[in-house]
């Protein structure tokens, strides 16, 4: 089965529906809602079962006629009507399975219930289409980081967008990365002009971002930035910081 993020669609009534992932396979199609948010999202499920299948193929995936399986997956149970609902906490729970239709799915779903997620392996995506300002400026602070590595020879925007999207690059819809690289640029730009002027800046003629000739790599310096950035994201002091060997 295939997916994307946040592609576009349509209803055959022409509104515009953008799900969170969009996945289709042999036997079906489904829709989910990622969400942190304590309101119901039973409104916008339901809008995602008036989408328009045909534009499937308009995605590169498989096209089915029928309505797509929606299910909603949050940290903690929020009543979204009748809709299948993945709690994503410690241990992963589904509930009310019964309202997913294609039987595969479900099976799959049913197997995966009480799945420990503590012992998955630490996700590499640091940014993602739907990110507010502050959760973007942390989900740069390793990349940026790694500007400031001896040999470095910077990182273009686009660059920095696919290695904080990691896996998920090749499957965010053209406008969601579009539109997350518009508030990846503001960030950086801002980073440059603000917490760290006069030790990063954009090459304007290999268009990257790259240290400047001011910045000597030495642990205290490294200190500095690495507090300067965590600072900028708004997450606060850290006493111990890992060496710039290790980085």
């Amino acid at each position: 089965m295939n997916y994307l993020v946040e592609p576009r669609f349509l209803t055959k009534k022409g509104e515009d529906r953008t799900p969170d992932i969009v996945g289709s396979g042999k036997t079906d199609w489904f829709v989910v809602e990622i969400t942190t948010q304590p309101g119901s999202k039973e409104p916008k499920l339901r809008s995602y079962l008036s989408i328009d299948p045909r534009y499937l193929t308009q995605h590169g995936l498989i096209a089915h006629d029928g309505q797509p399986d929606v299910m909603s997956s949050r940290l903690s149970f929020v009543d979204d009507g009748p809709y299948c609902q993945l709690i994503v906490r410690d241990h992963l729970d589904v509930m009310k399975a019964e309202h997913i239709y294609n039987q595969s799915l479900k099976d799959a779903l049913t197997k995966s219930q009480g799945t420990d997620l503590r012992r998955l392996p630490e996700i590499a995506i640091t940014l993602l289409p739907e990110m507010r300002p502050q959760e973007i400026r942390r989900g740069l602070i390793d990349i940026v980081m790694h500007l400031f590595k001896p040999g470095s020879e910077g990182k273009g925007l686009i660059n920095i967008v696919d290695e904080g999207l990691e896996r998920l690059s090749g499957t965010v819809s053209v406008p969601a990365k579009s539109k997350l690289k518009d508030s990846v640029k503001r960030e950086m730009d801002g980073l440059l002009k603000g917490a760290l002027i006069g030790y990063l800046f954009y090459d304007e003629e290999d268009c990257v971002y790259k240290s400047t000739d001011k910045f000597k790599p030495h642990p205290k310096t490294m200190e500095r930035i690495a507090l300067a950035l965590r600072d900028w994201a708004g997450i606060g002091p850290q006493k111990t910081l890992d060496p710039w060997t290790n980085l």
